[in-house]
């Protein structure tokens, strides 16, 4: 078989059609096209062909999960799971998934880090809320205690009294009460805010 034709698309320009021995076959992409050195008097088997479709596959799939990072940014697992509901064969997103980990573009480590930065110098919340939030999202368990060892829970409260409760009164029972809830709805560990409040904790 022979590529007898490559033209651009009327409707879209980044896409040029394949004609085999005067018959147009498929689309591609102009980013496949130059990729693999493709012109016109070519030979092309099947084999050739089905590489082509799955390559292009996989390269739509890469933009749609390079999207979605930039909303924010996600898990191994997390990016897994998205693509997958996007209807694509397990194989193809598997080596999708590969690639962008080859690439650095998908890290755990990286992620959990940018995570718990997240959550301790914008919006901070304690270790409870990250263990939680980092399991939902299917993190190695290694990674979720490396990073929860690493941060200094009882500092942020103290920043964060100082910060939002100026006019703390340790003797002040009602407030001490408030103050508590506080800092249980965000996620930080009920002993860590009785030590920072100043109550026993038994």
């Amino acid at each position: 078989m022979k590529i007898s034709k490559i033209e651009v698309q009327k409707k879209n320009k980044k896409r040029s059609s394949i004609f085999i021995n005067g018959e147009f076959k498929f689309g591609l992409t102009t980013e496949i096209i130059v990729k693999y050195g493709l012109k016109e008097g070519d030979e092309i088997t099947d084999e050739d062909i089905k590489n082509l479709l799955l390559a292009e596959e996989k390269e739509y799939l890469k933009q749609r999960a390079y999207r979605l990072l930039r909303y924010r940014n996600r898990s191994i697992a997390e990016m897994k799971d998205r693509l997958t509901k996007l209807g694509y064969e397990p194989d193809i997103v598997e080596m999708v998934i590969n690639e962008l980990k080859e690439e650095g573009i998908l890290d755990d480590q990286k992620f959990v880090k940018g995570f718990a930065s997240e959550y301790t110098e914008l919006k901070p919340k304690g270790n409870i809320f990250i263990l939680r939030e980092l399991r939902k999202k299917k993190v190695d368990q290694s990674l979720i205690e490396e990073i929860i060892k690493e941060r200094d829970e009882k500092g942020i409260i103290k920043t964060m009294l100082q910060k939002k409760f100026p006019d703390y009164d340790k003797n002040d029972l009602k407030q001490k009460a408030k103050i508590m809830r506080y800092f249980l709805s965000r996620g930080f560990t009920l002993r860590t805010v009785y030590e920072v409040l100043g109550e026993e904790y038994d």
